[in-house]
């Protein structure tokens, strides 16, 4: 199973730079990465001890870009009629989306990487906390997972990438900007249980917390579960496809 899976990871992941996007993906990423952090996040005027203005604007740049590298994973397949022949390889469900998925988000990976100058610079004019700096790797790894398993499942569902890429986009888009804390708290009329199931369900509390240095279970779980969440769609949709 692993090597199946690992080998449609290689496929798909080497498809990037044999397409040249991956080159162009990691320009694009660098760029809003760095603008976002030195004049959104004031990276100049504010103490960046643990890259905080760097890594509070990750799931913007991530909902942007990540449903580029997912929109062609399965709309592809669909578009030039080799879903079929895919399909009817000897490979599971599962192995083909687990090899999909690793692919969008070991490049999410490679992109993070790209970004380590910055730390090793700021490094030269300041004292770090080092350990905060890798727990905020973490925490955007974690979501941009979240956001490569919705980005799989939206893609499975259109034969257009184009198509693939704005659903994506607005459904990642919906998922930050859905304010849970508002709705149920003015459903409940501020009842302590609703106030906190919608601190639960909102993305951006989850991640401000984990890059503030918060790290809790709690907010791993979060995003492990909408990971796997996507994940699942993704293979009854492939299923769907298949019956």
């Amino acid at each position: 199973m692993m090597r199946n899976v690992f080998n449609i990871f290689c496929k798909e992941f080497g498809s990037y730079f044999r397409s040249g996007m991956a080159y162009f993906m990691l320009m694009i990423y660098a760029v809003l990465s760095m603008v976002a952090a030195f004049f959104g996040g004031y990276y100049f005027q504010l103490s960046n001890y643990n890259l905080f203005s760097f890594f509070y604007f990750q799931p913007e740049v991530f909902t942007l870009l990540i449903p580029a590298l997912t929109m062609k994973l399965w709309a592809d397949e669909r578009r030039f009629g080799t879903l079929e022949l895919l399909l009817s390889q000897p490979l599971g469900y599962t192995e083909l989306v687990a090899g999909k998925f690793l692919a969008a988000w070991g490049f999410c990976l490679l992109m993070l990487l790209a970004s380590v100058p910055l730390w090793i610079t700021t490094a030269q004019y300041m004292t770090l906390d080092n350990q905060n700096i890798l727990f905020g790797y973490f925490s955007c790894l974690l979501a941009a997972g979240a956001l490569c398993a919705i980005g799989c499942t939206v893609s499975s569902f259109s034969a257009n990438p184009v198509t693939a890429y704005i659903a994506a986009l607005a459904v990642c888009l919906l998922l930050k900007v859905v304010n849970f804390d508002f709705i149920l708290k003015s459903a409940a009329a501020g009842s302590d249980l609703f106030i906190r199931i919608s601190h639960s369900l909102n993305f951006d509390s989850h991640f401000a917390s984990m890059i503030s240095g918060q790290i809790n279970a709690g907010s791993i779980a979060y995003f492990i579960i909408l990971t796997l969440l996507g994940l699942w769609l993704n293979v009854v949709s492939i299923g769907y496809k298949r019956s």
